[in-house]
């Protein structure tokens, strides 16, 4: 495999022997090994360059995040084969969580969900409830986290992000997206919809019945609870995703 031969090629590189692993980049980079290479060494080099955010944590380091009942990827997948994942903003509680936390939770969700077959070929499609946007939540969308986020998406993370679809977005959301757009290509700029307070819009995309009650959906209310303990059952998992990576660097010069 052309992949194999580039990693040997990197003496400082260690990561897991199993071709599934490999599998997920060369489906993420459409079987080009030398794109896939190039984002093998830059998902490794982000968790290098920034444990605070990039590191896996284990999910039972993550009780207190889930609690929020902030984050949830959806039991069902949407007509196209894919994973949805929901963020509410207004759950976000950073008397109880420093956004750091919440970052790496989100990793957390993205490397569980990058072991799956389907998911790394159908792909994921994200939504952003924004209802109850506040100047607390402002520390999201500074210029450092916008930067740190796109890269995660765009060219770092082996999962095909399909959409991301904004509802409840307030009236100054242009003035976010000001923030993003320097860091964001043509092609994911498009597949950023804004739906407003307007379910029924969302409904187009992904189906009523996998979505919660709290989004005009038939699939019961929101609660991650089911899917945080499919997480917890998997700690063993996470516990040696940080055994790999970049061998002997320090995060300064790379």
């Amino acid at each position: 495999m052309a992949l194999k031969i580039l990693i040997a090629k990197d003496y400082n590189i260690d990561i897991p022997e199993d071709d599934e692993f490999l599998l997920r980049f060369l489906r993420a980079r459409k079987f080009d090994s030398r794109k896939a290479f190039e984002m093998i060494q830059r998902y490794y080099l982000m968790k290098l360059k920034c444990p605070e955010l990039f590191r896996c944590p284990l999910p039972s380091e993550c009780e207190a995040v889930f609690q929020l009942q902030a984050q949830n990827m959806l039991s069902k997948r949407d007509q196209f084969g894919r994973r949805v994942y929901i963020i509410r903003v207004d759950n976000f509680d950073s008397s109880r969580a420093t956004i750091d936390e919440i970052f790496r939770t989100n990793v957390l969700a993205l490397e569980h969900m990058a072991r799956e077959t389907e998911t790394q070929i159908a792909g994921l499609v994200v939504v952003l409830d924004m209802s109850g946007l506040a100047l607390n939540h402002a520390k999201f969308f500074t210029p450092y986290y916008a930067k740190k986020t796109v890269q995660l998406v765009q060219e770092t993370f082996p999962l095909r992000f399909k959409g991301f679809h904004i509802i409840n977005e307030p009236f100054y959301f242009d003035a976010i997206m000001a923030v993003l757009k320097p860091f964001l290509k043509e092609k994911m700029k498009k597949r950023i919809y804004l739906h407003g307070s307007d379910v029924t819009s969302l409904h187009a995309f992904i189906g009523p019945e996998i979505l919660p009650a709290e989004y005009g959906g038939t699939a019961g209310s929101f609660d991650n609870r089911p899917w945080y303990l499919e997480l917890l059952a998997n700690e063993e998992y996470f516990k040696n995703i940080d055994k790999f990576g970049y061998q002997g660097l320090s995060d300064r010069g790379t």
